[in-house]
C-alpha cells in the first residue's frame, strides 16, 4: 500500500508540472499569435508556429502520463499508450502543413521585396518586441520548472528538451524582427521565418518518425540484443528464442521462449522465469515480461542420456534405479549399475570411474557422480536424505562400524522437490568380490535407511589405496 501511494504521488507531481509547462507554451502562442498578425512579421508567426508544436507535444505528453495512471481494461489490455503516439502523428502531420504554408508566405514576400521595390510589408510596431520578451520570459520560467523535476520521467524530460528549443527559436525570431525594426531588410525577417520553419519541420519529423515507429511496434536493436544478452546470461537458461519485444507508452512488453535442461524441476524453472522478470525490469522500468519454457530443443530426456552414456561403458550389464536432480543450478546423478559378479572390486571400480568420466564429458552442469556397484542381478532401492554435519557423522559410523569397510571416503547430501538423497563412498580391501561388497553395502543401506526413514541411499564401493 506504501508503494502504491508512493507510485501515485509520484505520478500526480509530473502531471502538475507538465500542466504548469501546457498552459505558459499555449499562452505563448495566443501572444506571439496575434502580435504576428498586428505586425505581419513572419519570425514572429514561425515562432509562433513553433511554439504551437511544444503546445501540442506537450498536450500529448500530459493526457499520456495521466492516462498511464489508470489500469488496463477489459477493451486496453495493454494499457492506453497507443493515445501519445496517435496525437503525435496527427499533430505532427498538422504542424508540417502549417510550416510549407509559412515557407510560401516567406518566399512570396521575398520575391515580392526583391522584384516590387518600395512594398512595405512588415509593420515596426514595438510591440513585435513586448512578445518576444513575454515568449522569452515564459521560455525561462518553462525550463526553471522542469529542471531537474520528475526524476526519470521520460514525458518530463521530453518537455523539458522542447523548453530549450523554443528558446533557441525565440532568439532567431528576436534577430529577425529586431533587424527588420531598426532599418535592416524585410528581407531579413522572412529569411528568420524560413529557419524557423526548417527547425519546425525538423523538430517535427523527429515526432512523426518516433510515433510511427511505436505505432507499428519498431524497436532498436540495440534494446533486442540488449534484452536476449540478458536473458541467455541467466543462469540455467541454455536457448532464448522467439523473442518479441514492443513498447506502448512507457511500459516494455516482452515475451520470449527459453529452453532449460529436462532435469530442471518445475519450481526452480518458475525461480529462472522470475530473474529474467526482474533483470528485465531493472533495465527498462515499468515491464512486462512473459516467459513459456520449454526443454531443451531436440536432445533425449537428460536420464534417457544418461542410461545410454552408462550401459554403453564396457563392462556395464545394464543400468537401474536411476536419478537426476537438478539443485540450485547444478546436476546430481546416481545410478546403480550391473556387472560381472566374478569381478574384482578394482575393476568394478575402473568401470565406475568410466561411467562417470563419460557422464561428465558429455552432460554440462554435473556437479556429482555416484555409482552403486551391483552384481549382475536386478535390485531397486529408494529413499531420502538432507545435507546435515551430525547427519553425515551418523552415516559414517555406521558404515565405519562394518568390519568389511576400510574406511568412508565421502558422504553427500543434498534436498531437491522435499526429497533427501544420500550418497556414500566407501572403501574395501582391493581382494575383495564384487558379490561381498554387495552384500555388506547392502546391509549398510539398510542401516542407513532406518536412521534416516524415506531417504534415497546410494553407495558407491571403491578399492583402497
Amino acid at each position: 500500500m506504501h508503494d502504491c501511494s508512493m507510485a501515485s504521488g509520484k505520478g500526480n507531481s509530473k502531471v502538475r508540472v507538465l500542466q504548469l509547462s501546457f498552459v505558459a507554451i499555449a499562452s505563448v502562442v495566443v501572444v506571439e499569435g496575434i502580435v504576428g498578425l498586428i505586425t505581419n512579421s513572419l519570425a514572429i508567426l514561425s515562432d509562433a508556429a513553433h511554439a504551437l508544436l511544444d503546445t501540442v507535444t506537450t498536450l500529448i505528453l500530459l493526457v499520456t502520463t495521466q492516462i498511464a495512471l489508470k489500469p488496463p481494461d477489459e477493451e486496453h489490455l495493454y494499457g492506453h499508450g497507443k493515445i501519445e503516439p496517435i496525437g503525435g502523428l496527427i499533430g505532427g502531420v498538422a504542424l508540417i502543413g502549417l510550416a510549407v504554408y509559412l515557407f510560401y508566405e516567406a518566399a512570396t514576400r521575398i520575391y515580392a521585396i526583391t522584384y516590387f521595390l518600395g512594398v512595405f510589408v512588415s509593420r515596426h510596431e514595438p510591440v513585435g518586441f513586448a512578445a518576444v520578451g513575454y515568449t522569452l520570459a515564459v521560455d525561462f520560467f518553462r525550463i526553471g520548472t522542469l529542471w531537474g523535476k520528475g526524476g526519470d520521467s521520460v514525458t518530463v524530460k521530453a518537455s523539458l528538451y522542447h523548453a530549450v528549443s523554443d528558446f533557441a527559436s525565440t532568439l532567431i525570431a528576436l534577430v529577425g524582427f529586431g533587424l527588420t525594426f531598426i532599418g535592416g531588410d524585410d528581407r531579413i525577417d522572412a529569411t528568420a521565418s524560413i529557419v524557423l520553419g526548417v527547425l519546425l519541420i525538423y523538430l517535427t519529423l523527429g515526432l512523426i518518425r518516433t510515433s510511427g515507429a511505436e505505432l507499428t511496434d519498431q524497436i532498436p536493436r540495440s534494446t533486442v540484443a540488449e534484452i536476449r544478452k540478458e536473458v541467455t546470461n541467466t543462469k540455467g537458461v541454455q536457448t532464448c528464442k522467439e523473442l518479441k519485444v514492443r513498447k506502448v507508452g512507457t511500459k516494455t512488453f516482452v515475451e520470449t521462449t527459453i529452453c532449460v535442461p529436462y532435469s530442471m524441476g518445475l519450481a526452480e524453472a518458475h525461480d529462472v522465469a522470475s530473474q529474467i522478470e526482474n533483470n528485465i525490469t531493472r533495465l527498462y522500468g515499468d515491464s512486462s515480461v512473459t516467459v513459456h519454457i520449454e526443454p531443451i530443443g531436440d536432445e533425449k530426456p537428460v536420464e534417457k542420456q544418461i542410461e545410454g552414456l552408462a550401459t554403453a561403458v564396457e563392462g556395464v550389464k545394464g543400468v537401474h534405479d536411476l536419478t537426476s536432480v537438478y539443485s540450485e543450478g547444478k546436476m546430481y546423478i546416481t545410478l546403480h549399475a550391473l556387472v560381472d559378479s566374478q569381478l574384482s572390486l578394482e575393476h568394478a571400480h575402473e568401470i565406475a570411474e568410466r561411467i562417470e568420466t563419460s557422464l561428465t564429458g558429455r552432460i554440462g552442469s554435473i556437479e556429482n557422480v555416484t555409482v552403486h556397484i551391483e552384481p549382475y542381478a536386478p535390485a531397486t532401492r529408494r529413499g531420502f536424505g538432507v545435507e546435515d554435519a551430525d547427519m553425515r557423522r551418523i552415516i559414517r559410523q555406521i558404515g565405519e562400524s562394518n568390519p568389511s569397510i576400510k574406511r568412508v571416503k565421502r558422504v553427500v547430501t543434498y534436498v531437491s522437490g522435499g526429497r533427501r538423497y544420500i550418497n556414500v563412498d566407501c572403501l574395501f580391501d582391493k581382494g575383495t568380490s564384487v558379490e561381498s561388497m554387495h552384500d555388506t553395502i547392502s546391509h549398510v543401506e539398510a542401516d542407513i535407511k532406518s536412521k534416516f526413514r524415506g531417504a534415497i541411499v546410494t553407495t558407491h564401493a571403491e578399492p583402497s589405496p
